[in-house]
């Protein structure tokens, strides 16, 4: 963990691929809202590695200037409200900051998920990204092969290979506990809690 209270900020961003015109759709099919569907990867890791839970926020600021939430009419004629792309900071009683930047529309080449590391001043101390050169042409082979598929299903392919394997492995072997990195149930619920706290939170706000 790279973060030292006071010194360093954390900001994870998260890219899909959508087209404006998809989302209708998009919202239609993940009903659940962005925060249960598309961020719960980033909320998973708060709880993991930043000790995020709802009785642990101590403030929220929303990033007014990025974020963007509409109403929009789904392919079934309902009406459905959720963020086309959202970004906020949370700030634990505890002193650590970390901000998301979550975007549907926010990549034109399969989606993509960069973790930054600055500096009190700002400066960038780290960076990682993923997919890397090699995977990013391994997705646009599959994709240009399968148009019809969101290319992140075929971003993530291998690591929900890696994740049945090092899941089947671990019972197969009737080790304790979790396998070393795999979020639990109890992360999973922390992170559902959270995106159920922050939702209205983040709608009224950007209103």
């Amino acid at each position: 963990n790279a973060y030292k209270p006071g010194e360093t900020t954390t900001t994870y961003y998260h890219n899909n691929a959508y087209k404006p015109d998809e989302l209708p759709e998009c919202f239609e099919r993940n009903a659940e809202g962005m925060l249960k569907n598309m961020a719960i990867h980033e909320l998973a890791l708060l709880a993991t590695y930043w000790g995020v839970t709802v009785d642990n926020i101590k403030s929220v600021t929303p990033d007014a200037a990025f974020s963007e939430c509409k109403t929009l009419t789904g392919p079934g004629g309902k009406q459905f409200t959720d963020f086309a792309k959202v970004g906020f900071t949370v700030e634990t009683k505890d002193g650590k900051t970390i901000t998301l930047m979550i975007d549907r529309c926010g990549s034109d080449s399969g989606g993509n998920s960069i973790a930054v590391v600055s500096d009190a001043s700002g400066k960038e101390l780290f960076r990682a990204e993923t997919p890397d050169a090699a995977l990013s042409t391994k997705v646009a082979e599959a994709a240009a092969k399968d148009p019809e598929m969101m290319p992140y299903f075929f971003l993530q392919h291998d690591d929900y290979i890696t994740l049945k394997e090092l899941s089947s492995s671990h019972v197969i072997k009737g080790a304790a506990g979790a396998p070393e990195g795999m979020a639990t149930i109890d992360v999973a619920v922390d992170a559902l809690k959270v995106a159920e706290y922050l939702t209205p939170l983040l709608q009224d706000a950007l209103k």
